[in-house]
């Protein structure tokens, strides 16, 4: 039998898996410029066993309060809209350190752009793309080493 499409690797990235599509992509004329717009910690959540279940029968989600890294909104000059990063294993304390501002052009390094699809029963899925970085500075600014708690995403 034939075989249709491209072959991606699975990653396992903040504990999950996604197919990493990074090296099929362009990036620079993926995404152009970036400018920030708003920055926020990404939490680490787990299953509230006191409470009861959900009407679909999962459980409630409750924070463990560890923080995985930072969710980052940003305005790509090429995409004219506002996109969402998560950058892996900074803590808010790290990126406020960086000075980064509203509207600061920034440059991501690490970059990878994954695929999730999740079924949903019957030829449906839940299905589209996640934004992952390995690390910010501000354009133009000299290049900070940030610390790495533990490695959360693989290395290309």
């Amino acid at each position: 039998m034939m075989a249709i499409g491209l072959k991606f690797d699975k990653q396992k990235i903040l504990g999950k898996d996604y197919r990493d599509i990074t090296a099929a992509l362009q990036l620079d004329q993926l995404f152009g410029k970036l400018t920030l717009r708003e920055a926020k910690p990404l939490f680490a959540f787990e299953d509230d066993l006191t409470q009861p279940r959900n009407a679909d029968g999962s459980y409630p989600q409750a924070s463990t309060g560890e923080i995985l890294g930072i969710d980052v909104d940003l305005r790509s000059s090429v995409q004219s809209e506002v996109i969402k990063f998560t950058i892996v294993g900074v803590t808010p304390t790290d990126f406020e350190a960086l000075g980064i501002a509203f509207n600061d052009e920034v440059v991501l390094e690490g970059i990878r752009v994954a695929y999730y699809a999740i079924p949903q029963g019957g030829n449906r899925s839940n299905n589209g793309y996640k934004l992952f970085a390995e690390g910010i500075s501000k354009a133009g600014a000299a290049k900070v080493e940030m610390p790495k708690k533990d490695d959360k995403m693989p290395k290309k």
